[in-house]
């Protein structure tokens, strides 16, 4: 009796949590996703959307369906697939109950939410800008940035602004230094050699302010100087850096001037119209990718990952470039109909296993994504 009543104060409260139902995981061994529904074999859509979703002779594979895959067998959950032509007939499946989840990378917006719901995401990409790769002999490149008009705007407002320092130094010492600054048009000349030479920081010493005031102004033009040929240096490398690329965009604005392709349904679409660029549709990143090989786009939005894969996997690195400049980050999930809600807590918790185990690290790099 003495041991029964000590024992008491331990079990009670583990029959108390056993009844809240903590414990009951749905990881746990004997615990399937059809004790959370009543959808006892779930209807899985996709869309060929290569990494994620690959077709094959005998099915579909990818990154998307190896993590389905490992998911569904943690949970111990019966499915079939269901594949769909395109992203809009794969949201009207979700609304109107065709399946139970799709498993396509979809980008979590604000305006999906409203419709659909979603899992954890699983992967974070962002949207890039695709064109043709021009390819042209170094030497060629370089002679043409060197000789555009904007190195040449370069040049002349930089000759401006050390002619007007000459000046302001030439116009204190031409009286009380007329041996280095003559007071006459020379002396002008030679203001602007001696700003020249200060800007370079070559120093030959063989002219130099002796007045307060000229020596003030070489005081301000050594330090200024520095920082105008620092700039003038990068700027001129960014513009051969480009012209080597071949790219005739650098940044979202340069799309409003151009012929702008995106696929169908895609949140890169939904990008461009929110940001007022006009732009047309094409079925797939492939589809996108070969208008450029072929001459007939002069960009492409697109997923960067999906983009990137297509271009390694065709092997059309070398005619098709990727701009550097990344925008509008997206968070790839599963997507869930409303009204099959209590699909995502389950999922989720075997999701986040899922992500964080070697195998999924092993998956993107096979498929160029890490």
């Amino acid at each position: 009796m003495p041991f029964l009543l000590r024992i008491i104060p331990f079990v009670i409260p583990l029959l108390f949590v056993s009844n809240l139902g903590y414990g009951n995981n749905p990881n746990s061994q004997g615990d399937t996703l059809s004790e959370h529904t009543e959808i006892k074999k779930l209807k899985v859509g996709y869309k060929i959307s290569e990494p994620f979703t690959i077709r094959e002779d005998d099915g579909v594979s990818g990154l998307s369906v190896q993590l389905w895959e490992k998911v569904a067998n943690d949970l111990g959950t019966e499915y079939e697939y269901v594949e769909y032509a395109d992203l809009k007939a794969l949201f009207s499946g979700l609304n109107n109950g065709e399946i139970d989840l799709s498993i396509n990378p979809l980008t979590v917006t604000k305006e999906r939410l409203e419709s659909v719901s979603f899992t954890q995401p699983f992967f974070i990409t962002t949207l890039a800008i695709a064109v043709p790769n021009k390819s042209e002999n170094p030497i060629l490149g370089f002679a043409r940035a060197l000789f555009s008009w904007q190195f040449f705007t370069a040049v002349g407002l930089l000759s401006l602004v050390i002619l007007i320092f000459g000046f302001i130094t030439w116009f204190f010492e031409r009286k009380h230094n007329p041996e280095e600054f003559p007071n006459t048009l020379a002396g002008l000349w030679e203001g602007f050699w001696w700003s020249a030479v200060t800007m370079t920081t070559v120093g030959y010493g063989d002219k130099s302010p002796r007045t307060t005031g000229g020596r003030i102004v070489g005081l301000v033009w050594m330090f200024a100087a520095i920082i105008i040929i620092s700039g003038f240096t990068a700027s001129i490398a960014s513009s051969l850096t480009l012209n080597e690329l071949s790219l005739d965009i650098s940044t979202v604005n340069d799309l409003r001037k151009a012929d702008v392709y995106t696929v169908k349904g895609s949140s890169a679409e939904a990008y461009l119209a929110n940001a007022k660029i006009s732009y047309r549709t094409v079925a797939s990143t492939s589809d996108g990718i070969d208008l450029l090989r072929e001459g007939k786009a002069d960009e492409f939005v697109d997923d960067e990952s999906l983009m990137r894969f297509d271009l390694v996997n065709r092997n059309l690195t070398d005619k098709i470039a990727i701009a550097p400049s990344k925008f509008f980050t997206q968070y790839y999930a599963f997507a869930i109909p409303q009204e099959n809600e209590q699909l995502v807590h389950p999922l989720n918790l075997s999701l986040i296993e899922a992500i964080r185990t070697p195998e999924w690290k092993a998956a993107l790099g096979e498929y160029q994504l890490e």
